[in-house]
């Protein structure tokens, strides 16, 4: 009895046919900018981006112990079979899954900032890797010995793909509301659809009682609780939180692209709630932003990229052409050479542009180098004058101080040093750049 209850136990096997996306159907995804503002969003971003930074950690240096062990294991893997030695060591996308899932129930901290959906999918981001390092591709080769990354490099957090087979399935990082809802909250007066403030409010998740459309036993309508699944107003990106945070529901505020321009590609891509795949949260790195990172989430839609009217005309008159082109580009300029498709002389013979910059262009492009290059002098000067001890003296400061030594003088404090950065007998620096 004791041996049947500690037998691991499974649903079986799925009833109900696999949902596989079509293959001449194409995928493409819109970034959303996350207008994140309050403190306490914020700190739990940063709590989750480190959570999920030290389970991918863990999990990626128990795959790399596993492939040395696999590699090592060559009279076994000659002797059993490669298959036999990868399931002894679980190199799997199910073992790395369950070693997810073991330093994530190991830890205590972890658990109140995270859950085991998103560990699974990071798991699977490493299985990946290792995946392809274990098997080569078409060609023979495989990709590299797989290595733990920086911390500074770790910038995304895969989603769960919405199910598109069972109704109001959760996903781990859902995008609720709608366009139209959108557009009613940040209703602009002026020429613009759409008006975002610079601090957007946070959506109020959903109160009170929906019909079900269902009948009680006694005859009267049947209702439930109101949920995410019921909000019709502005879009934000919603995550439910780890199993043990008991501070609700994290909301983050979506901010649309509100140019006149860009409305078409937004309703290309968020006209249709049913074409939405996955969210994943990613992170990028600016200095200006609270924190120094700003944060996107990734919508995949089910479906080709947006094209302009105008780029669609374009590319029809230059199919219509029949001629096959090539572009070369230089520094300066950029050719263009067509041919005709076939050798019919009398279809035309080659023909060629050659674009290049206009004094007006040139003259821009001068300035904003310019720009970038006081940018790059004036965050060197800081740099220098607020950590002195990190850089050495230049030729010119140091003549400077043996000059004044040998007349007597004091020696003036150097604000900005200008030579080399203190640096290790190899030339590494003892001290890196701190982002």
């Amino acid at each position: 009895m004791r041996a049947a209850q500690t037998q691991r136990r499974c649903r079986g096997k799925n009833r109900a046919p696999k949902w596989k996306k079509p293959d001449d159907e194409r995928v493409s995804v819109m970034v959303l900018p996350l207008a994140v503002t309050a403190p306490s969003d914020l700190a739990r971003l940063e709590k989750l981006f480190g959570s999920m930074w030290s389970i991918k950690r863990a999990v990626q240096r128990d795959a790399r112990a596993r492939v040395d062990a696999y590699w090592a294991a060559r009279h076994e893997r000659d002797r059993d079979g490669a298959k036999a030695v990868r399931q002894r060591l679980g190199l799997s996308r199910e073992a790395l899954e369950r070693c997810a899932y073991k330093h994530l129930e190991a830890s205590g901290h972890l658990k109140h900032h995270t859950s085991k959906a998103l560990a699974m999918h990071m798991a699977d981001e490493v299985w990946n890797g290792v995946q392809r390092h274990l098997f080569p591709d078409a060609t023979g080769r495989r990709s590299g010995r797989p290595k733990t990354g920086s911390r500074c490099a770790f910038t995304r957090i895969p989603g769960r793909a919405r199910s598109h087979t069972t109704d109001r399935k959760w996903e781990t990082f859902r995008l609720v509301g709608d366009l139209h809802g959108h557009t009613v909250a940040y209703t602009g007066g002026g020429r613009h659809p759409v008006q975002q403030p610079r601090r957007m409010p946070v959506p109020a998740a959903p109160s009170g009682t929906v019909p079900t459309g269902k009948t009680t036993a006694s005859g009267k309508p049947g209702t439930r609780k109101a949920t995410w699944w019921d909000h019709a107003g502005s879009l934000a990106v919603v995550f439910a939180g780890g199993p043990c945070s008991g501070r609700g529901d994290l909301v983050l505020p979506v901010r649309i692209p509100q140019q006149p321009g860009q409305w078409a590609r937004v309703e290309h891509f968020l006209a249709n709630p049913g074409r939405w795949h996955k969210v994943d949260l990613v992170r990028r790195r600016k200095a200006s932003a609270p924190g120094g990172w700003v944060y996107e989430a990734h919508l995949m839609v089910l479906g080709p990229g947006y094209t302009a009217p105008a780029v669609r005309a374009m590319r029809e008159r230059a199919a219509a052409l029949d001629r096959i082109g090539g572009v070369d580009g230089n520094v300066s300029n950029v050719s263009v050479v067509s041919l005709p498709a076939s050798l019919d002389p009398t279809e035309g013979g080659p023909a060629s542009t050659e674009l290049t910059l206009s004094p007006k262009e040139r003259a821009l492009l001068e300035r904003e180098a310019k720009k970038r290059r006081g940018r790059a002098r004036a965050l060197e000067r800081s740099r220098r004058s607020t950590n002195t001890a990190q850089y050495g003296l230049s030729k010119r400061q140091i003549r400077r101080a043996q000059r004044r030594a040998d007349q007597g003088l004091m020696s003036k404090a150097v604000s900005v040093p200008g030579g080399a950065r203190a640096a290790r007998v190899d030339g590494v620096p003892k001290q890196a750049f701190r982002p």
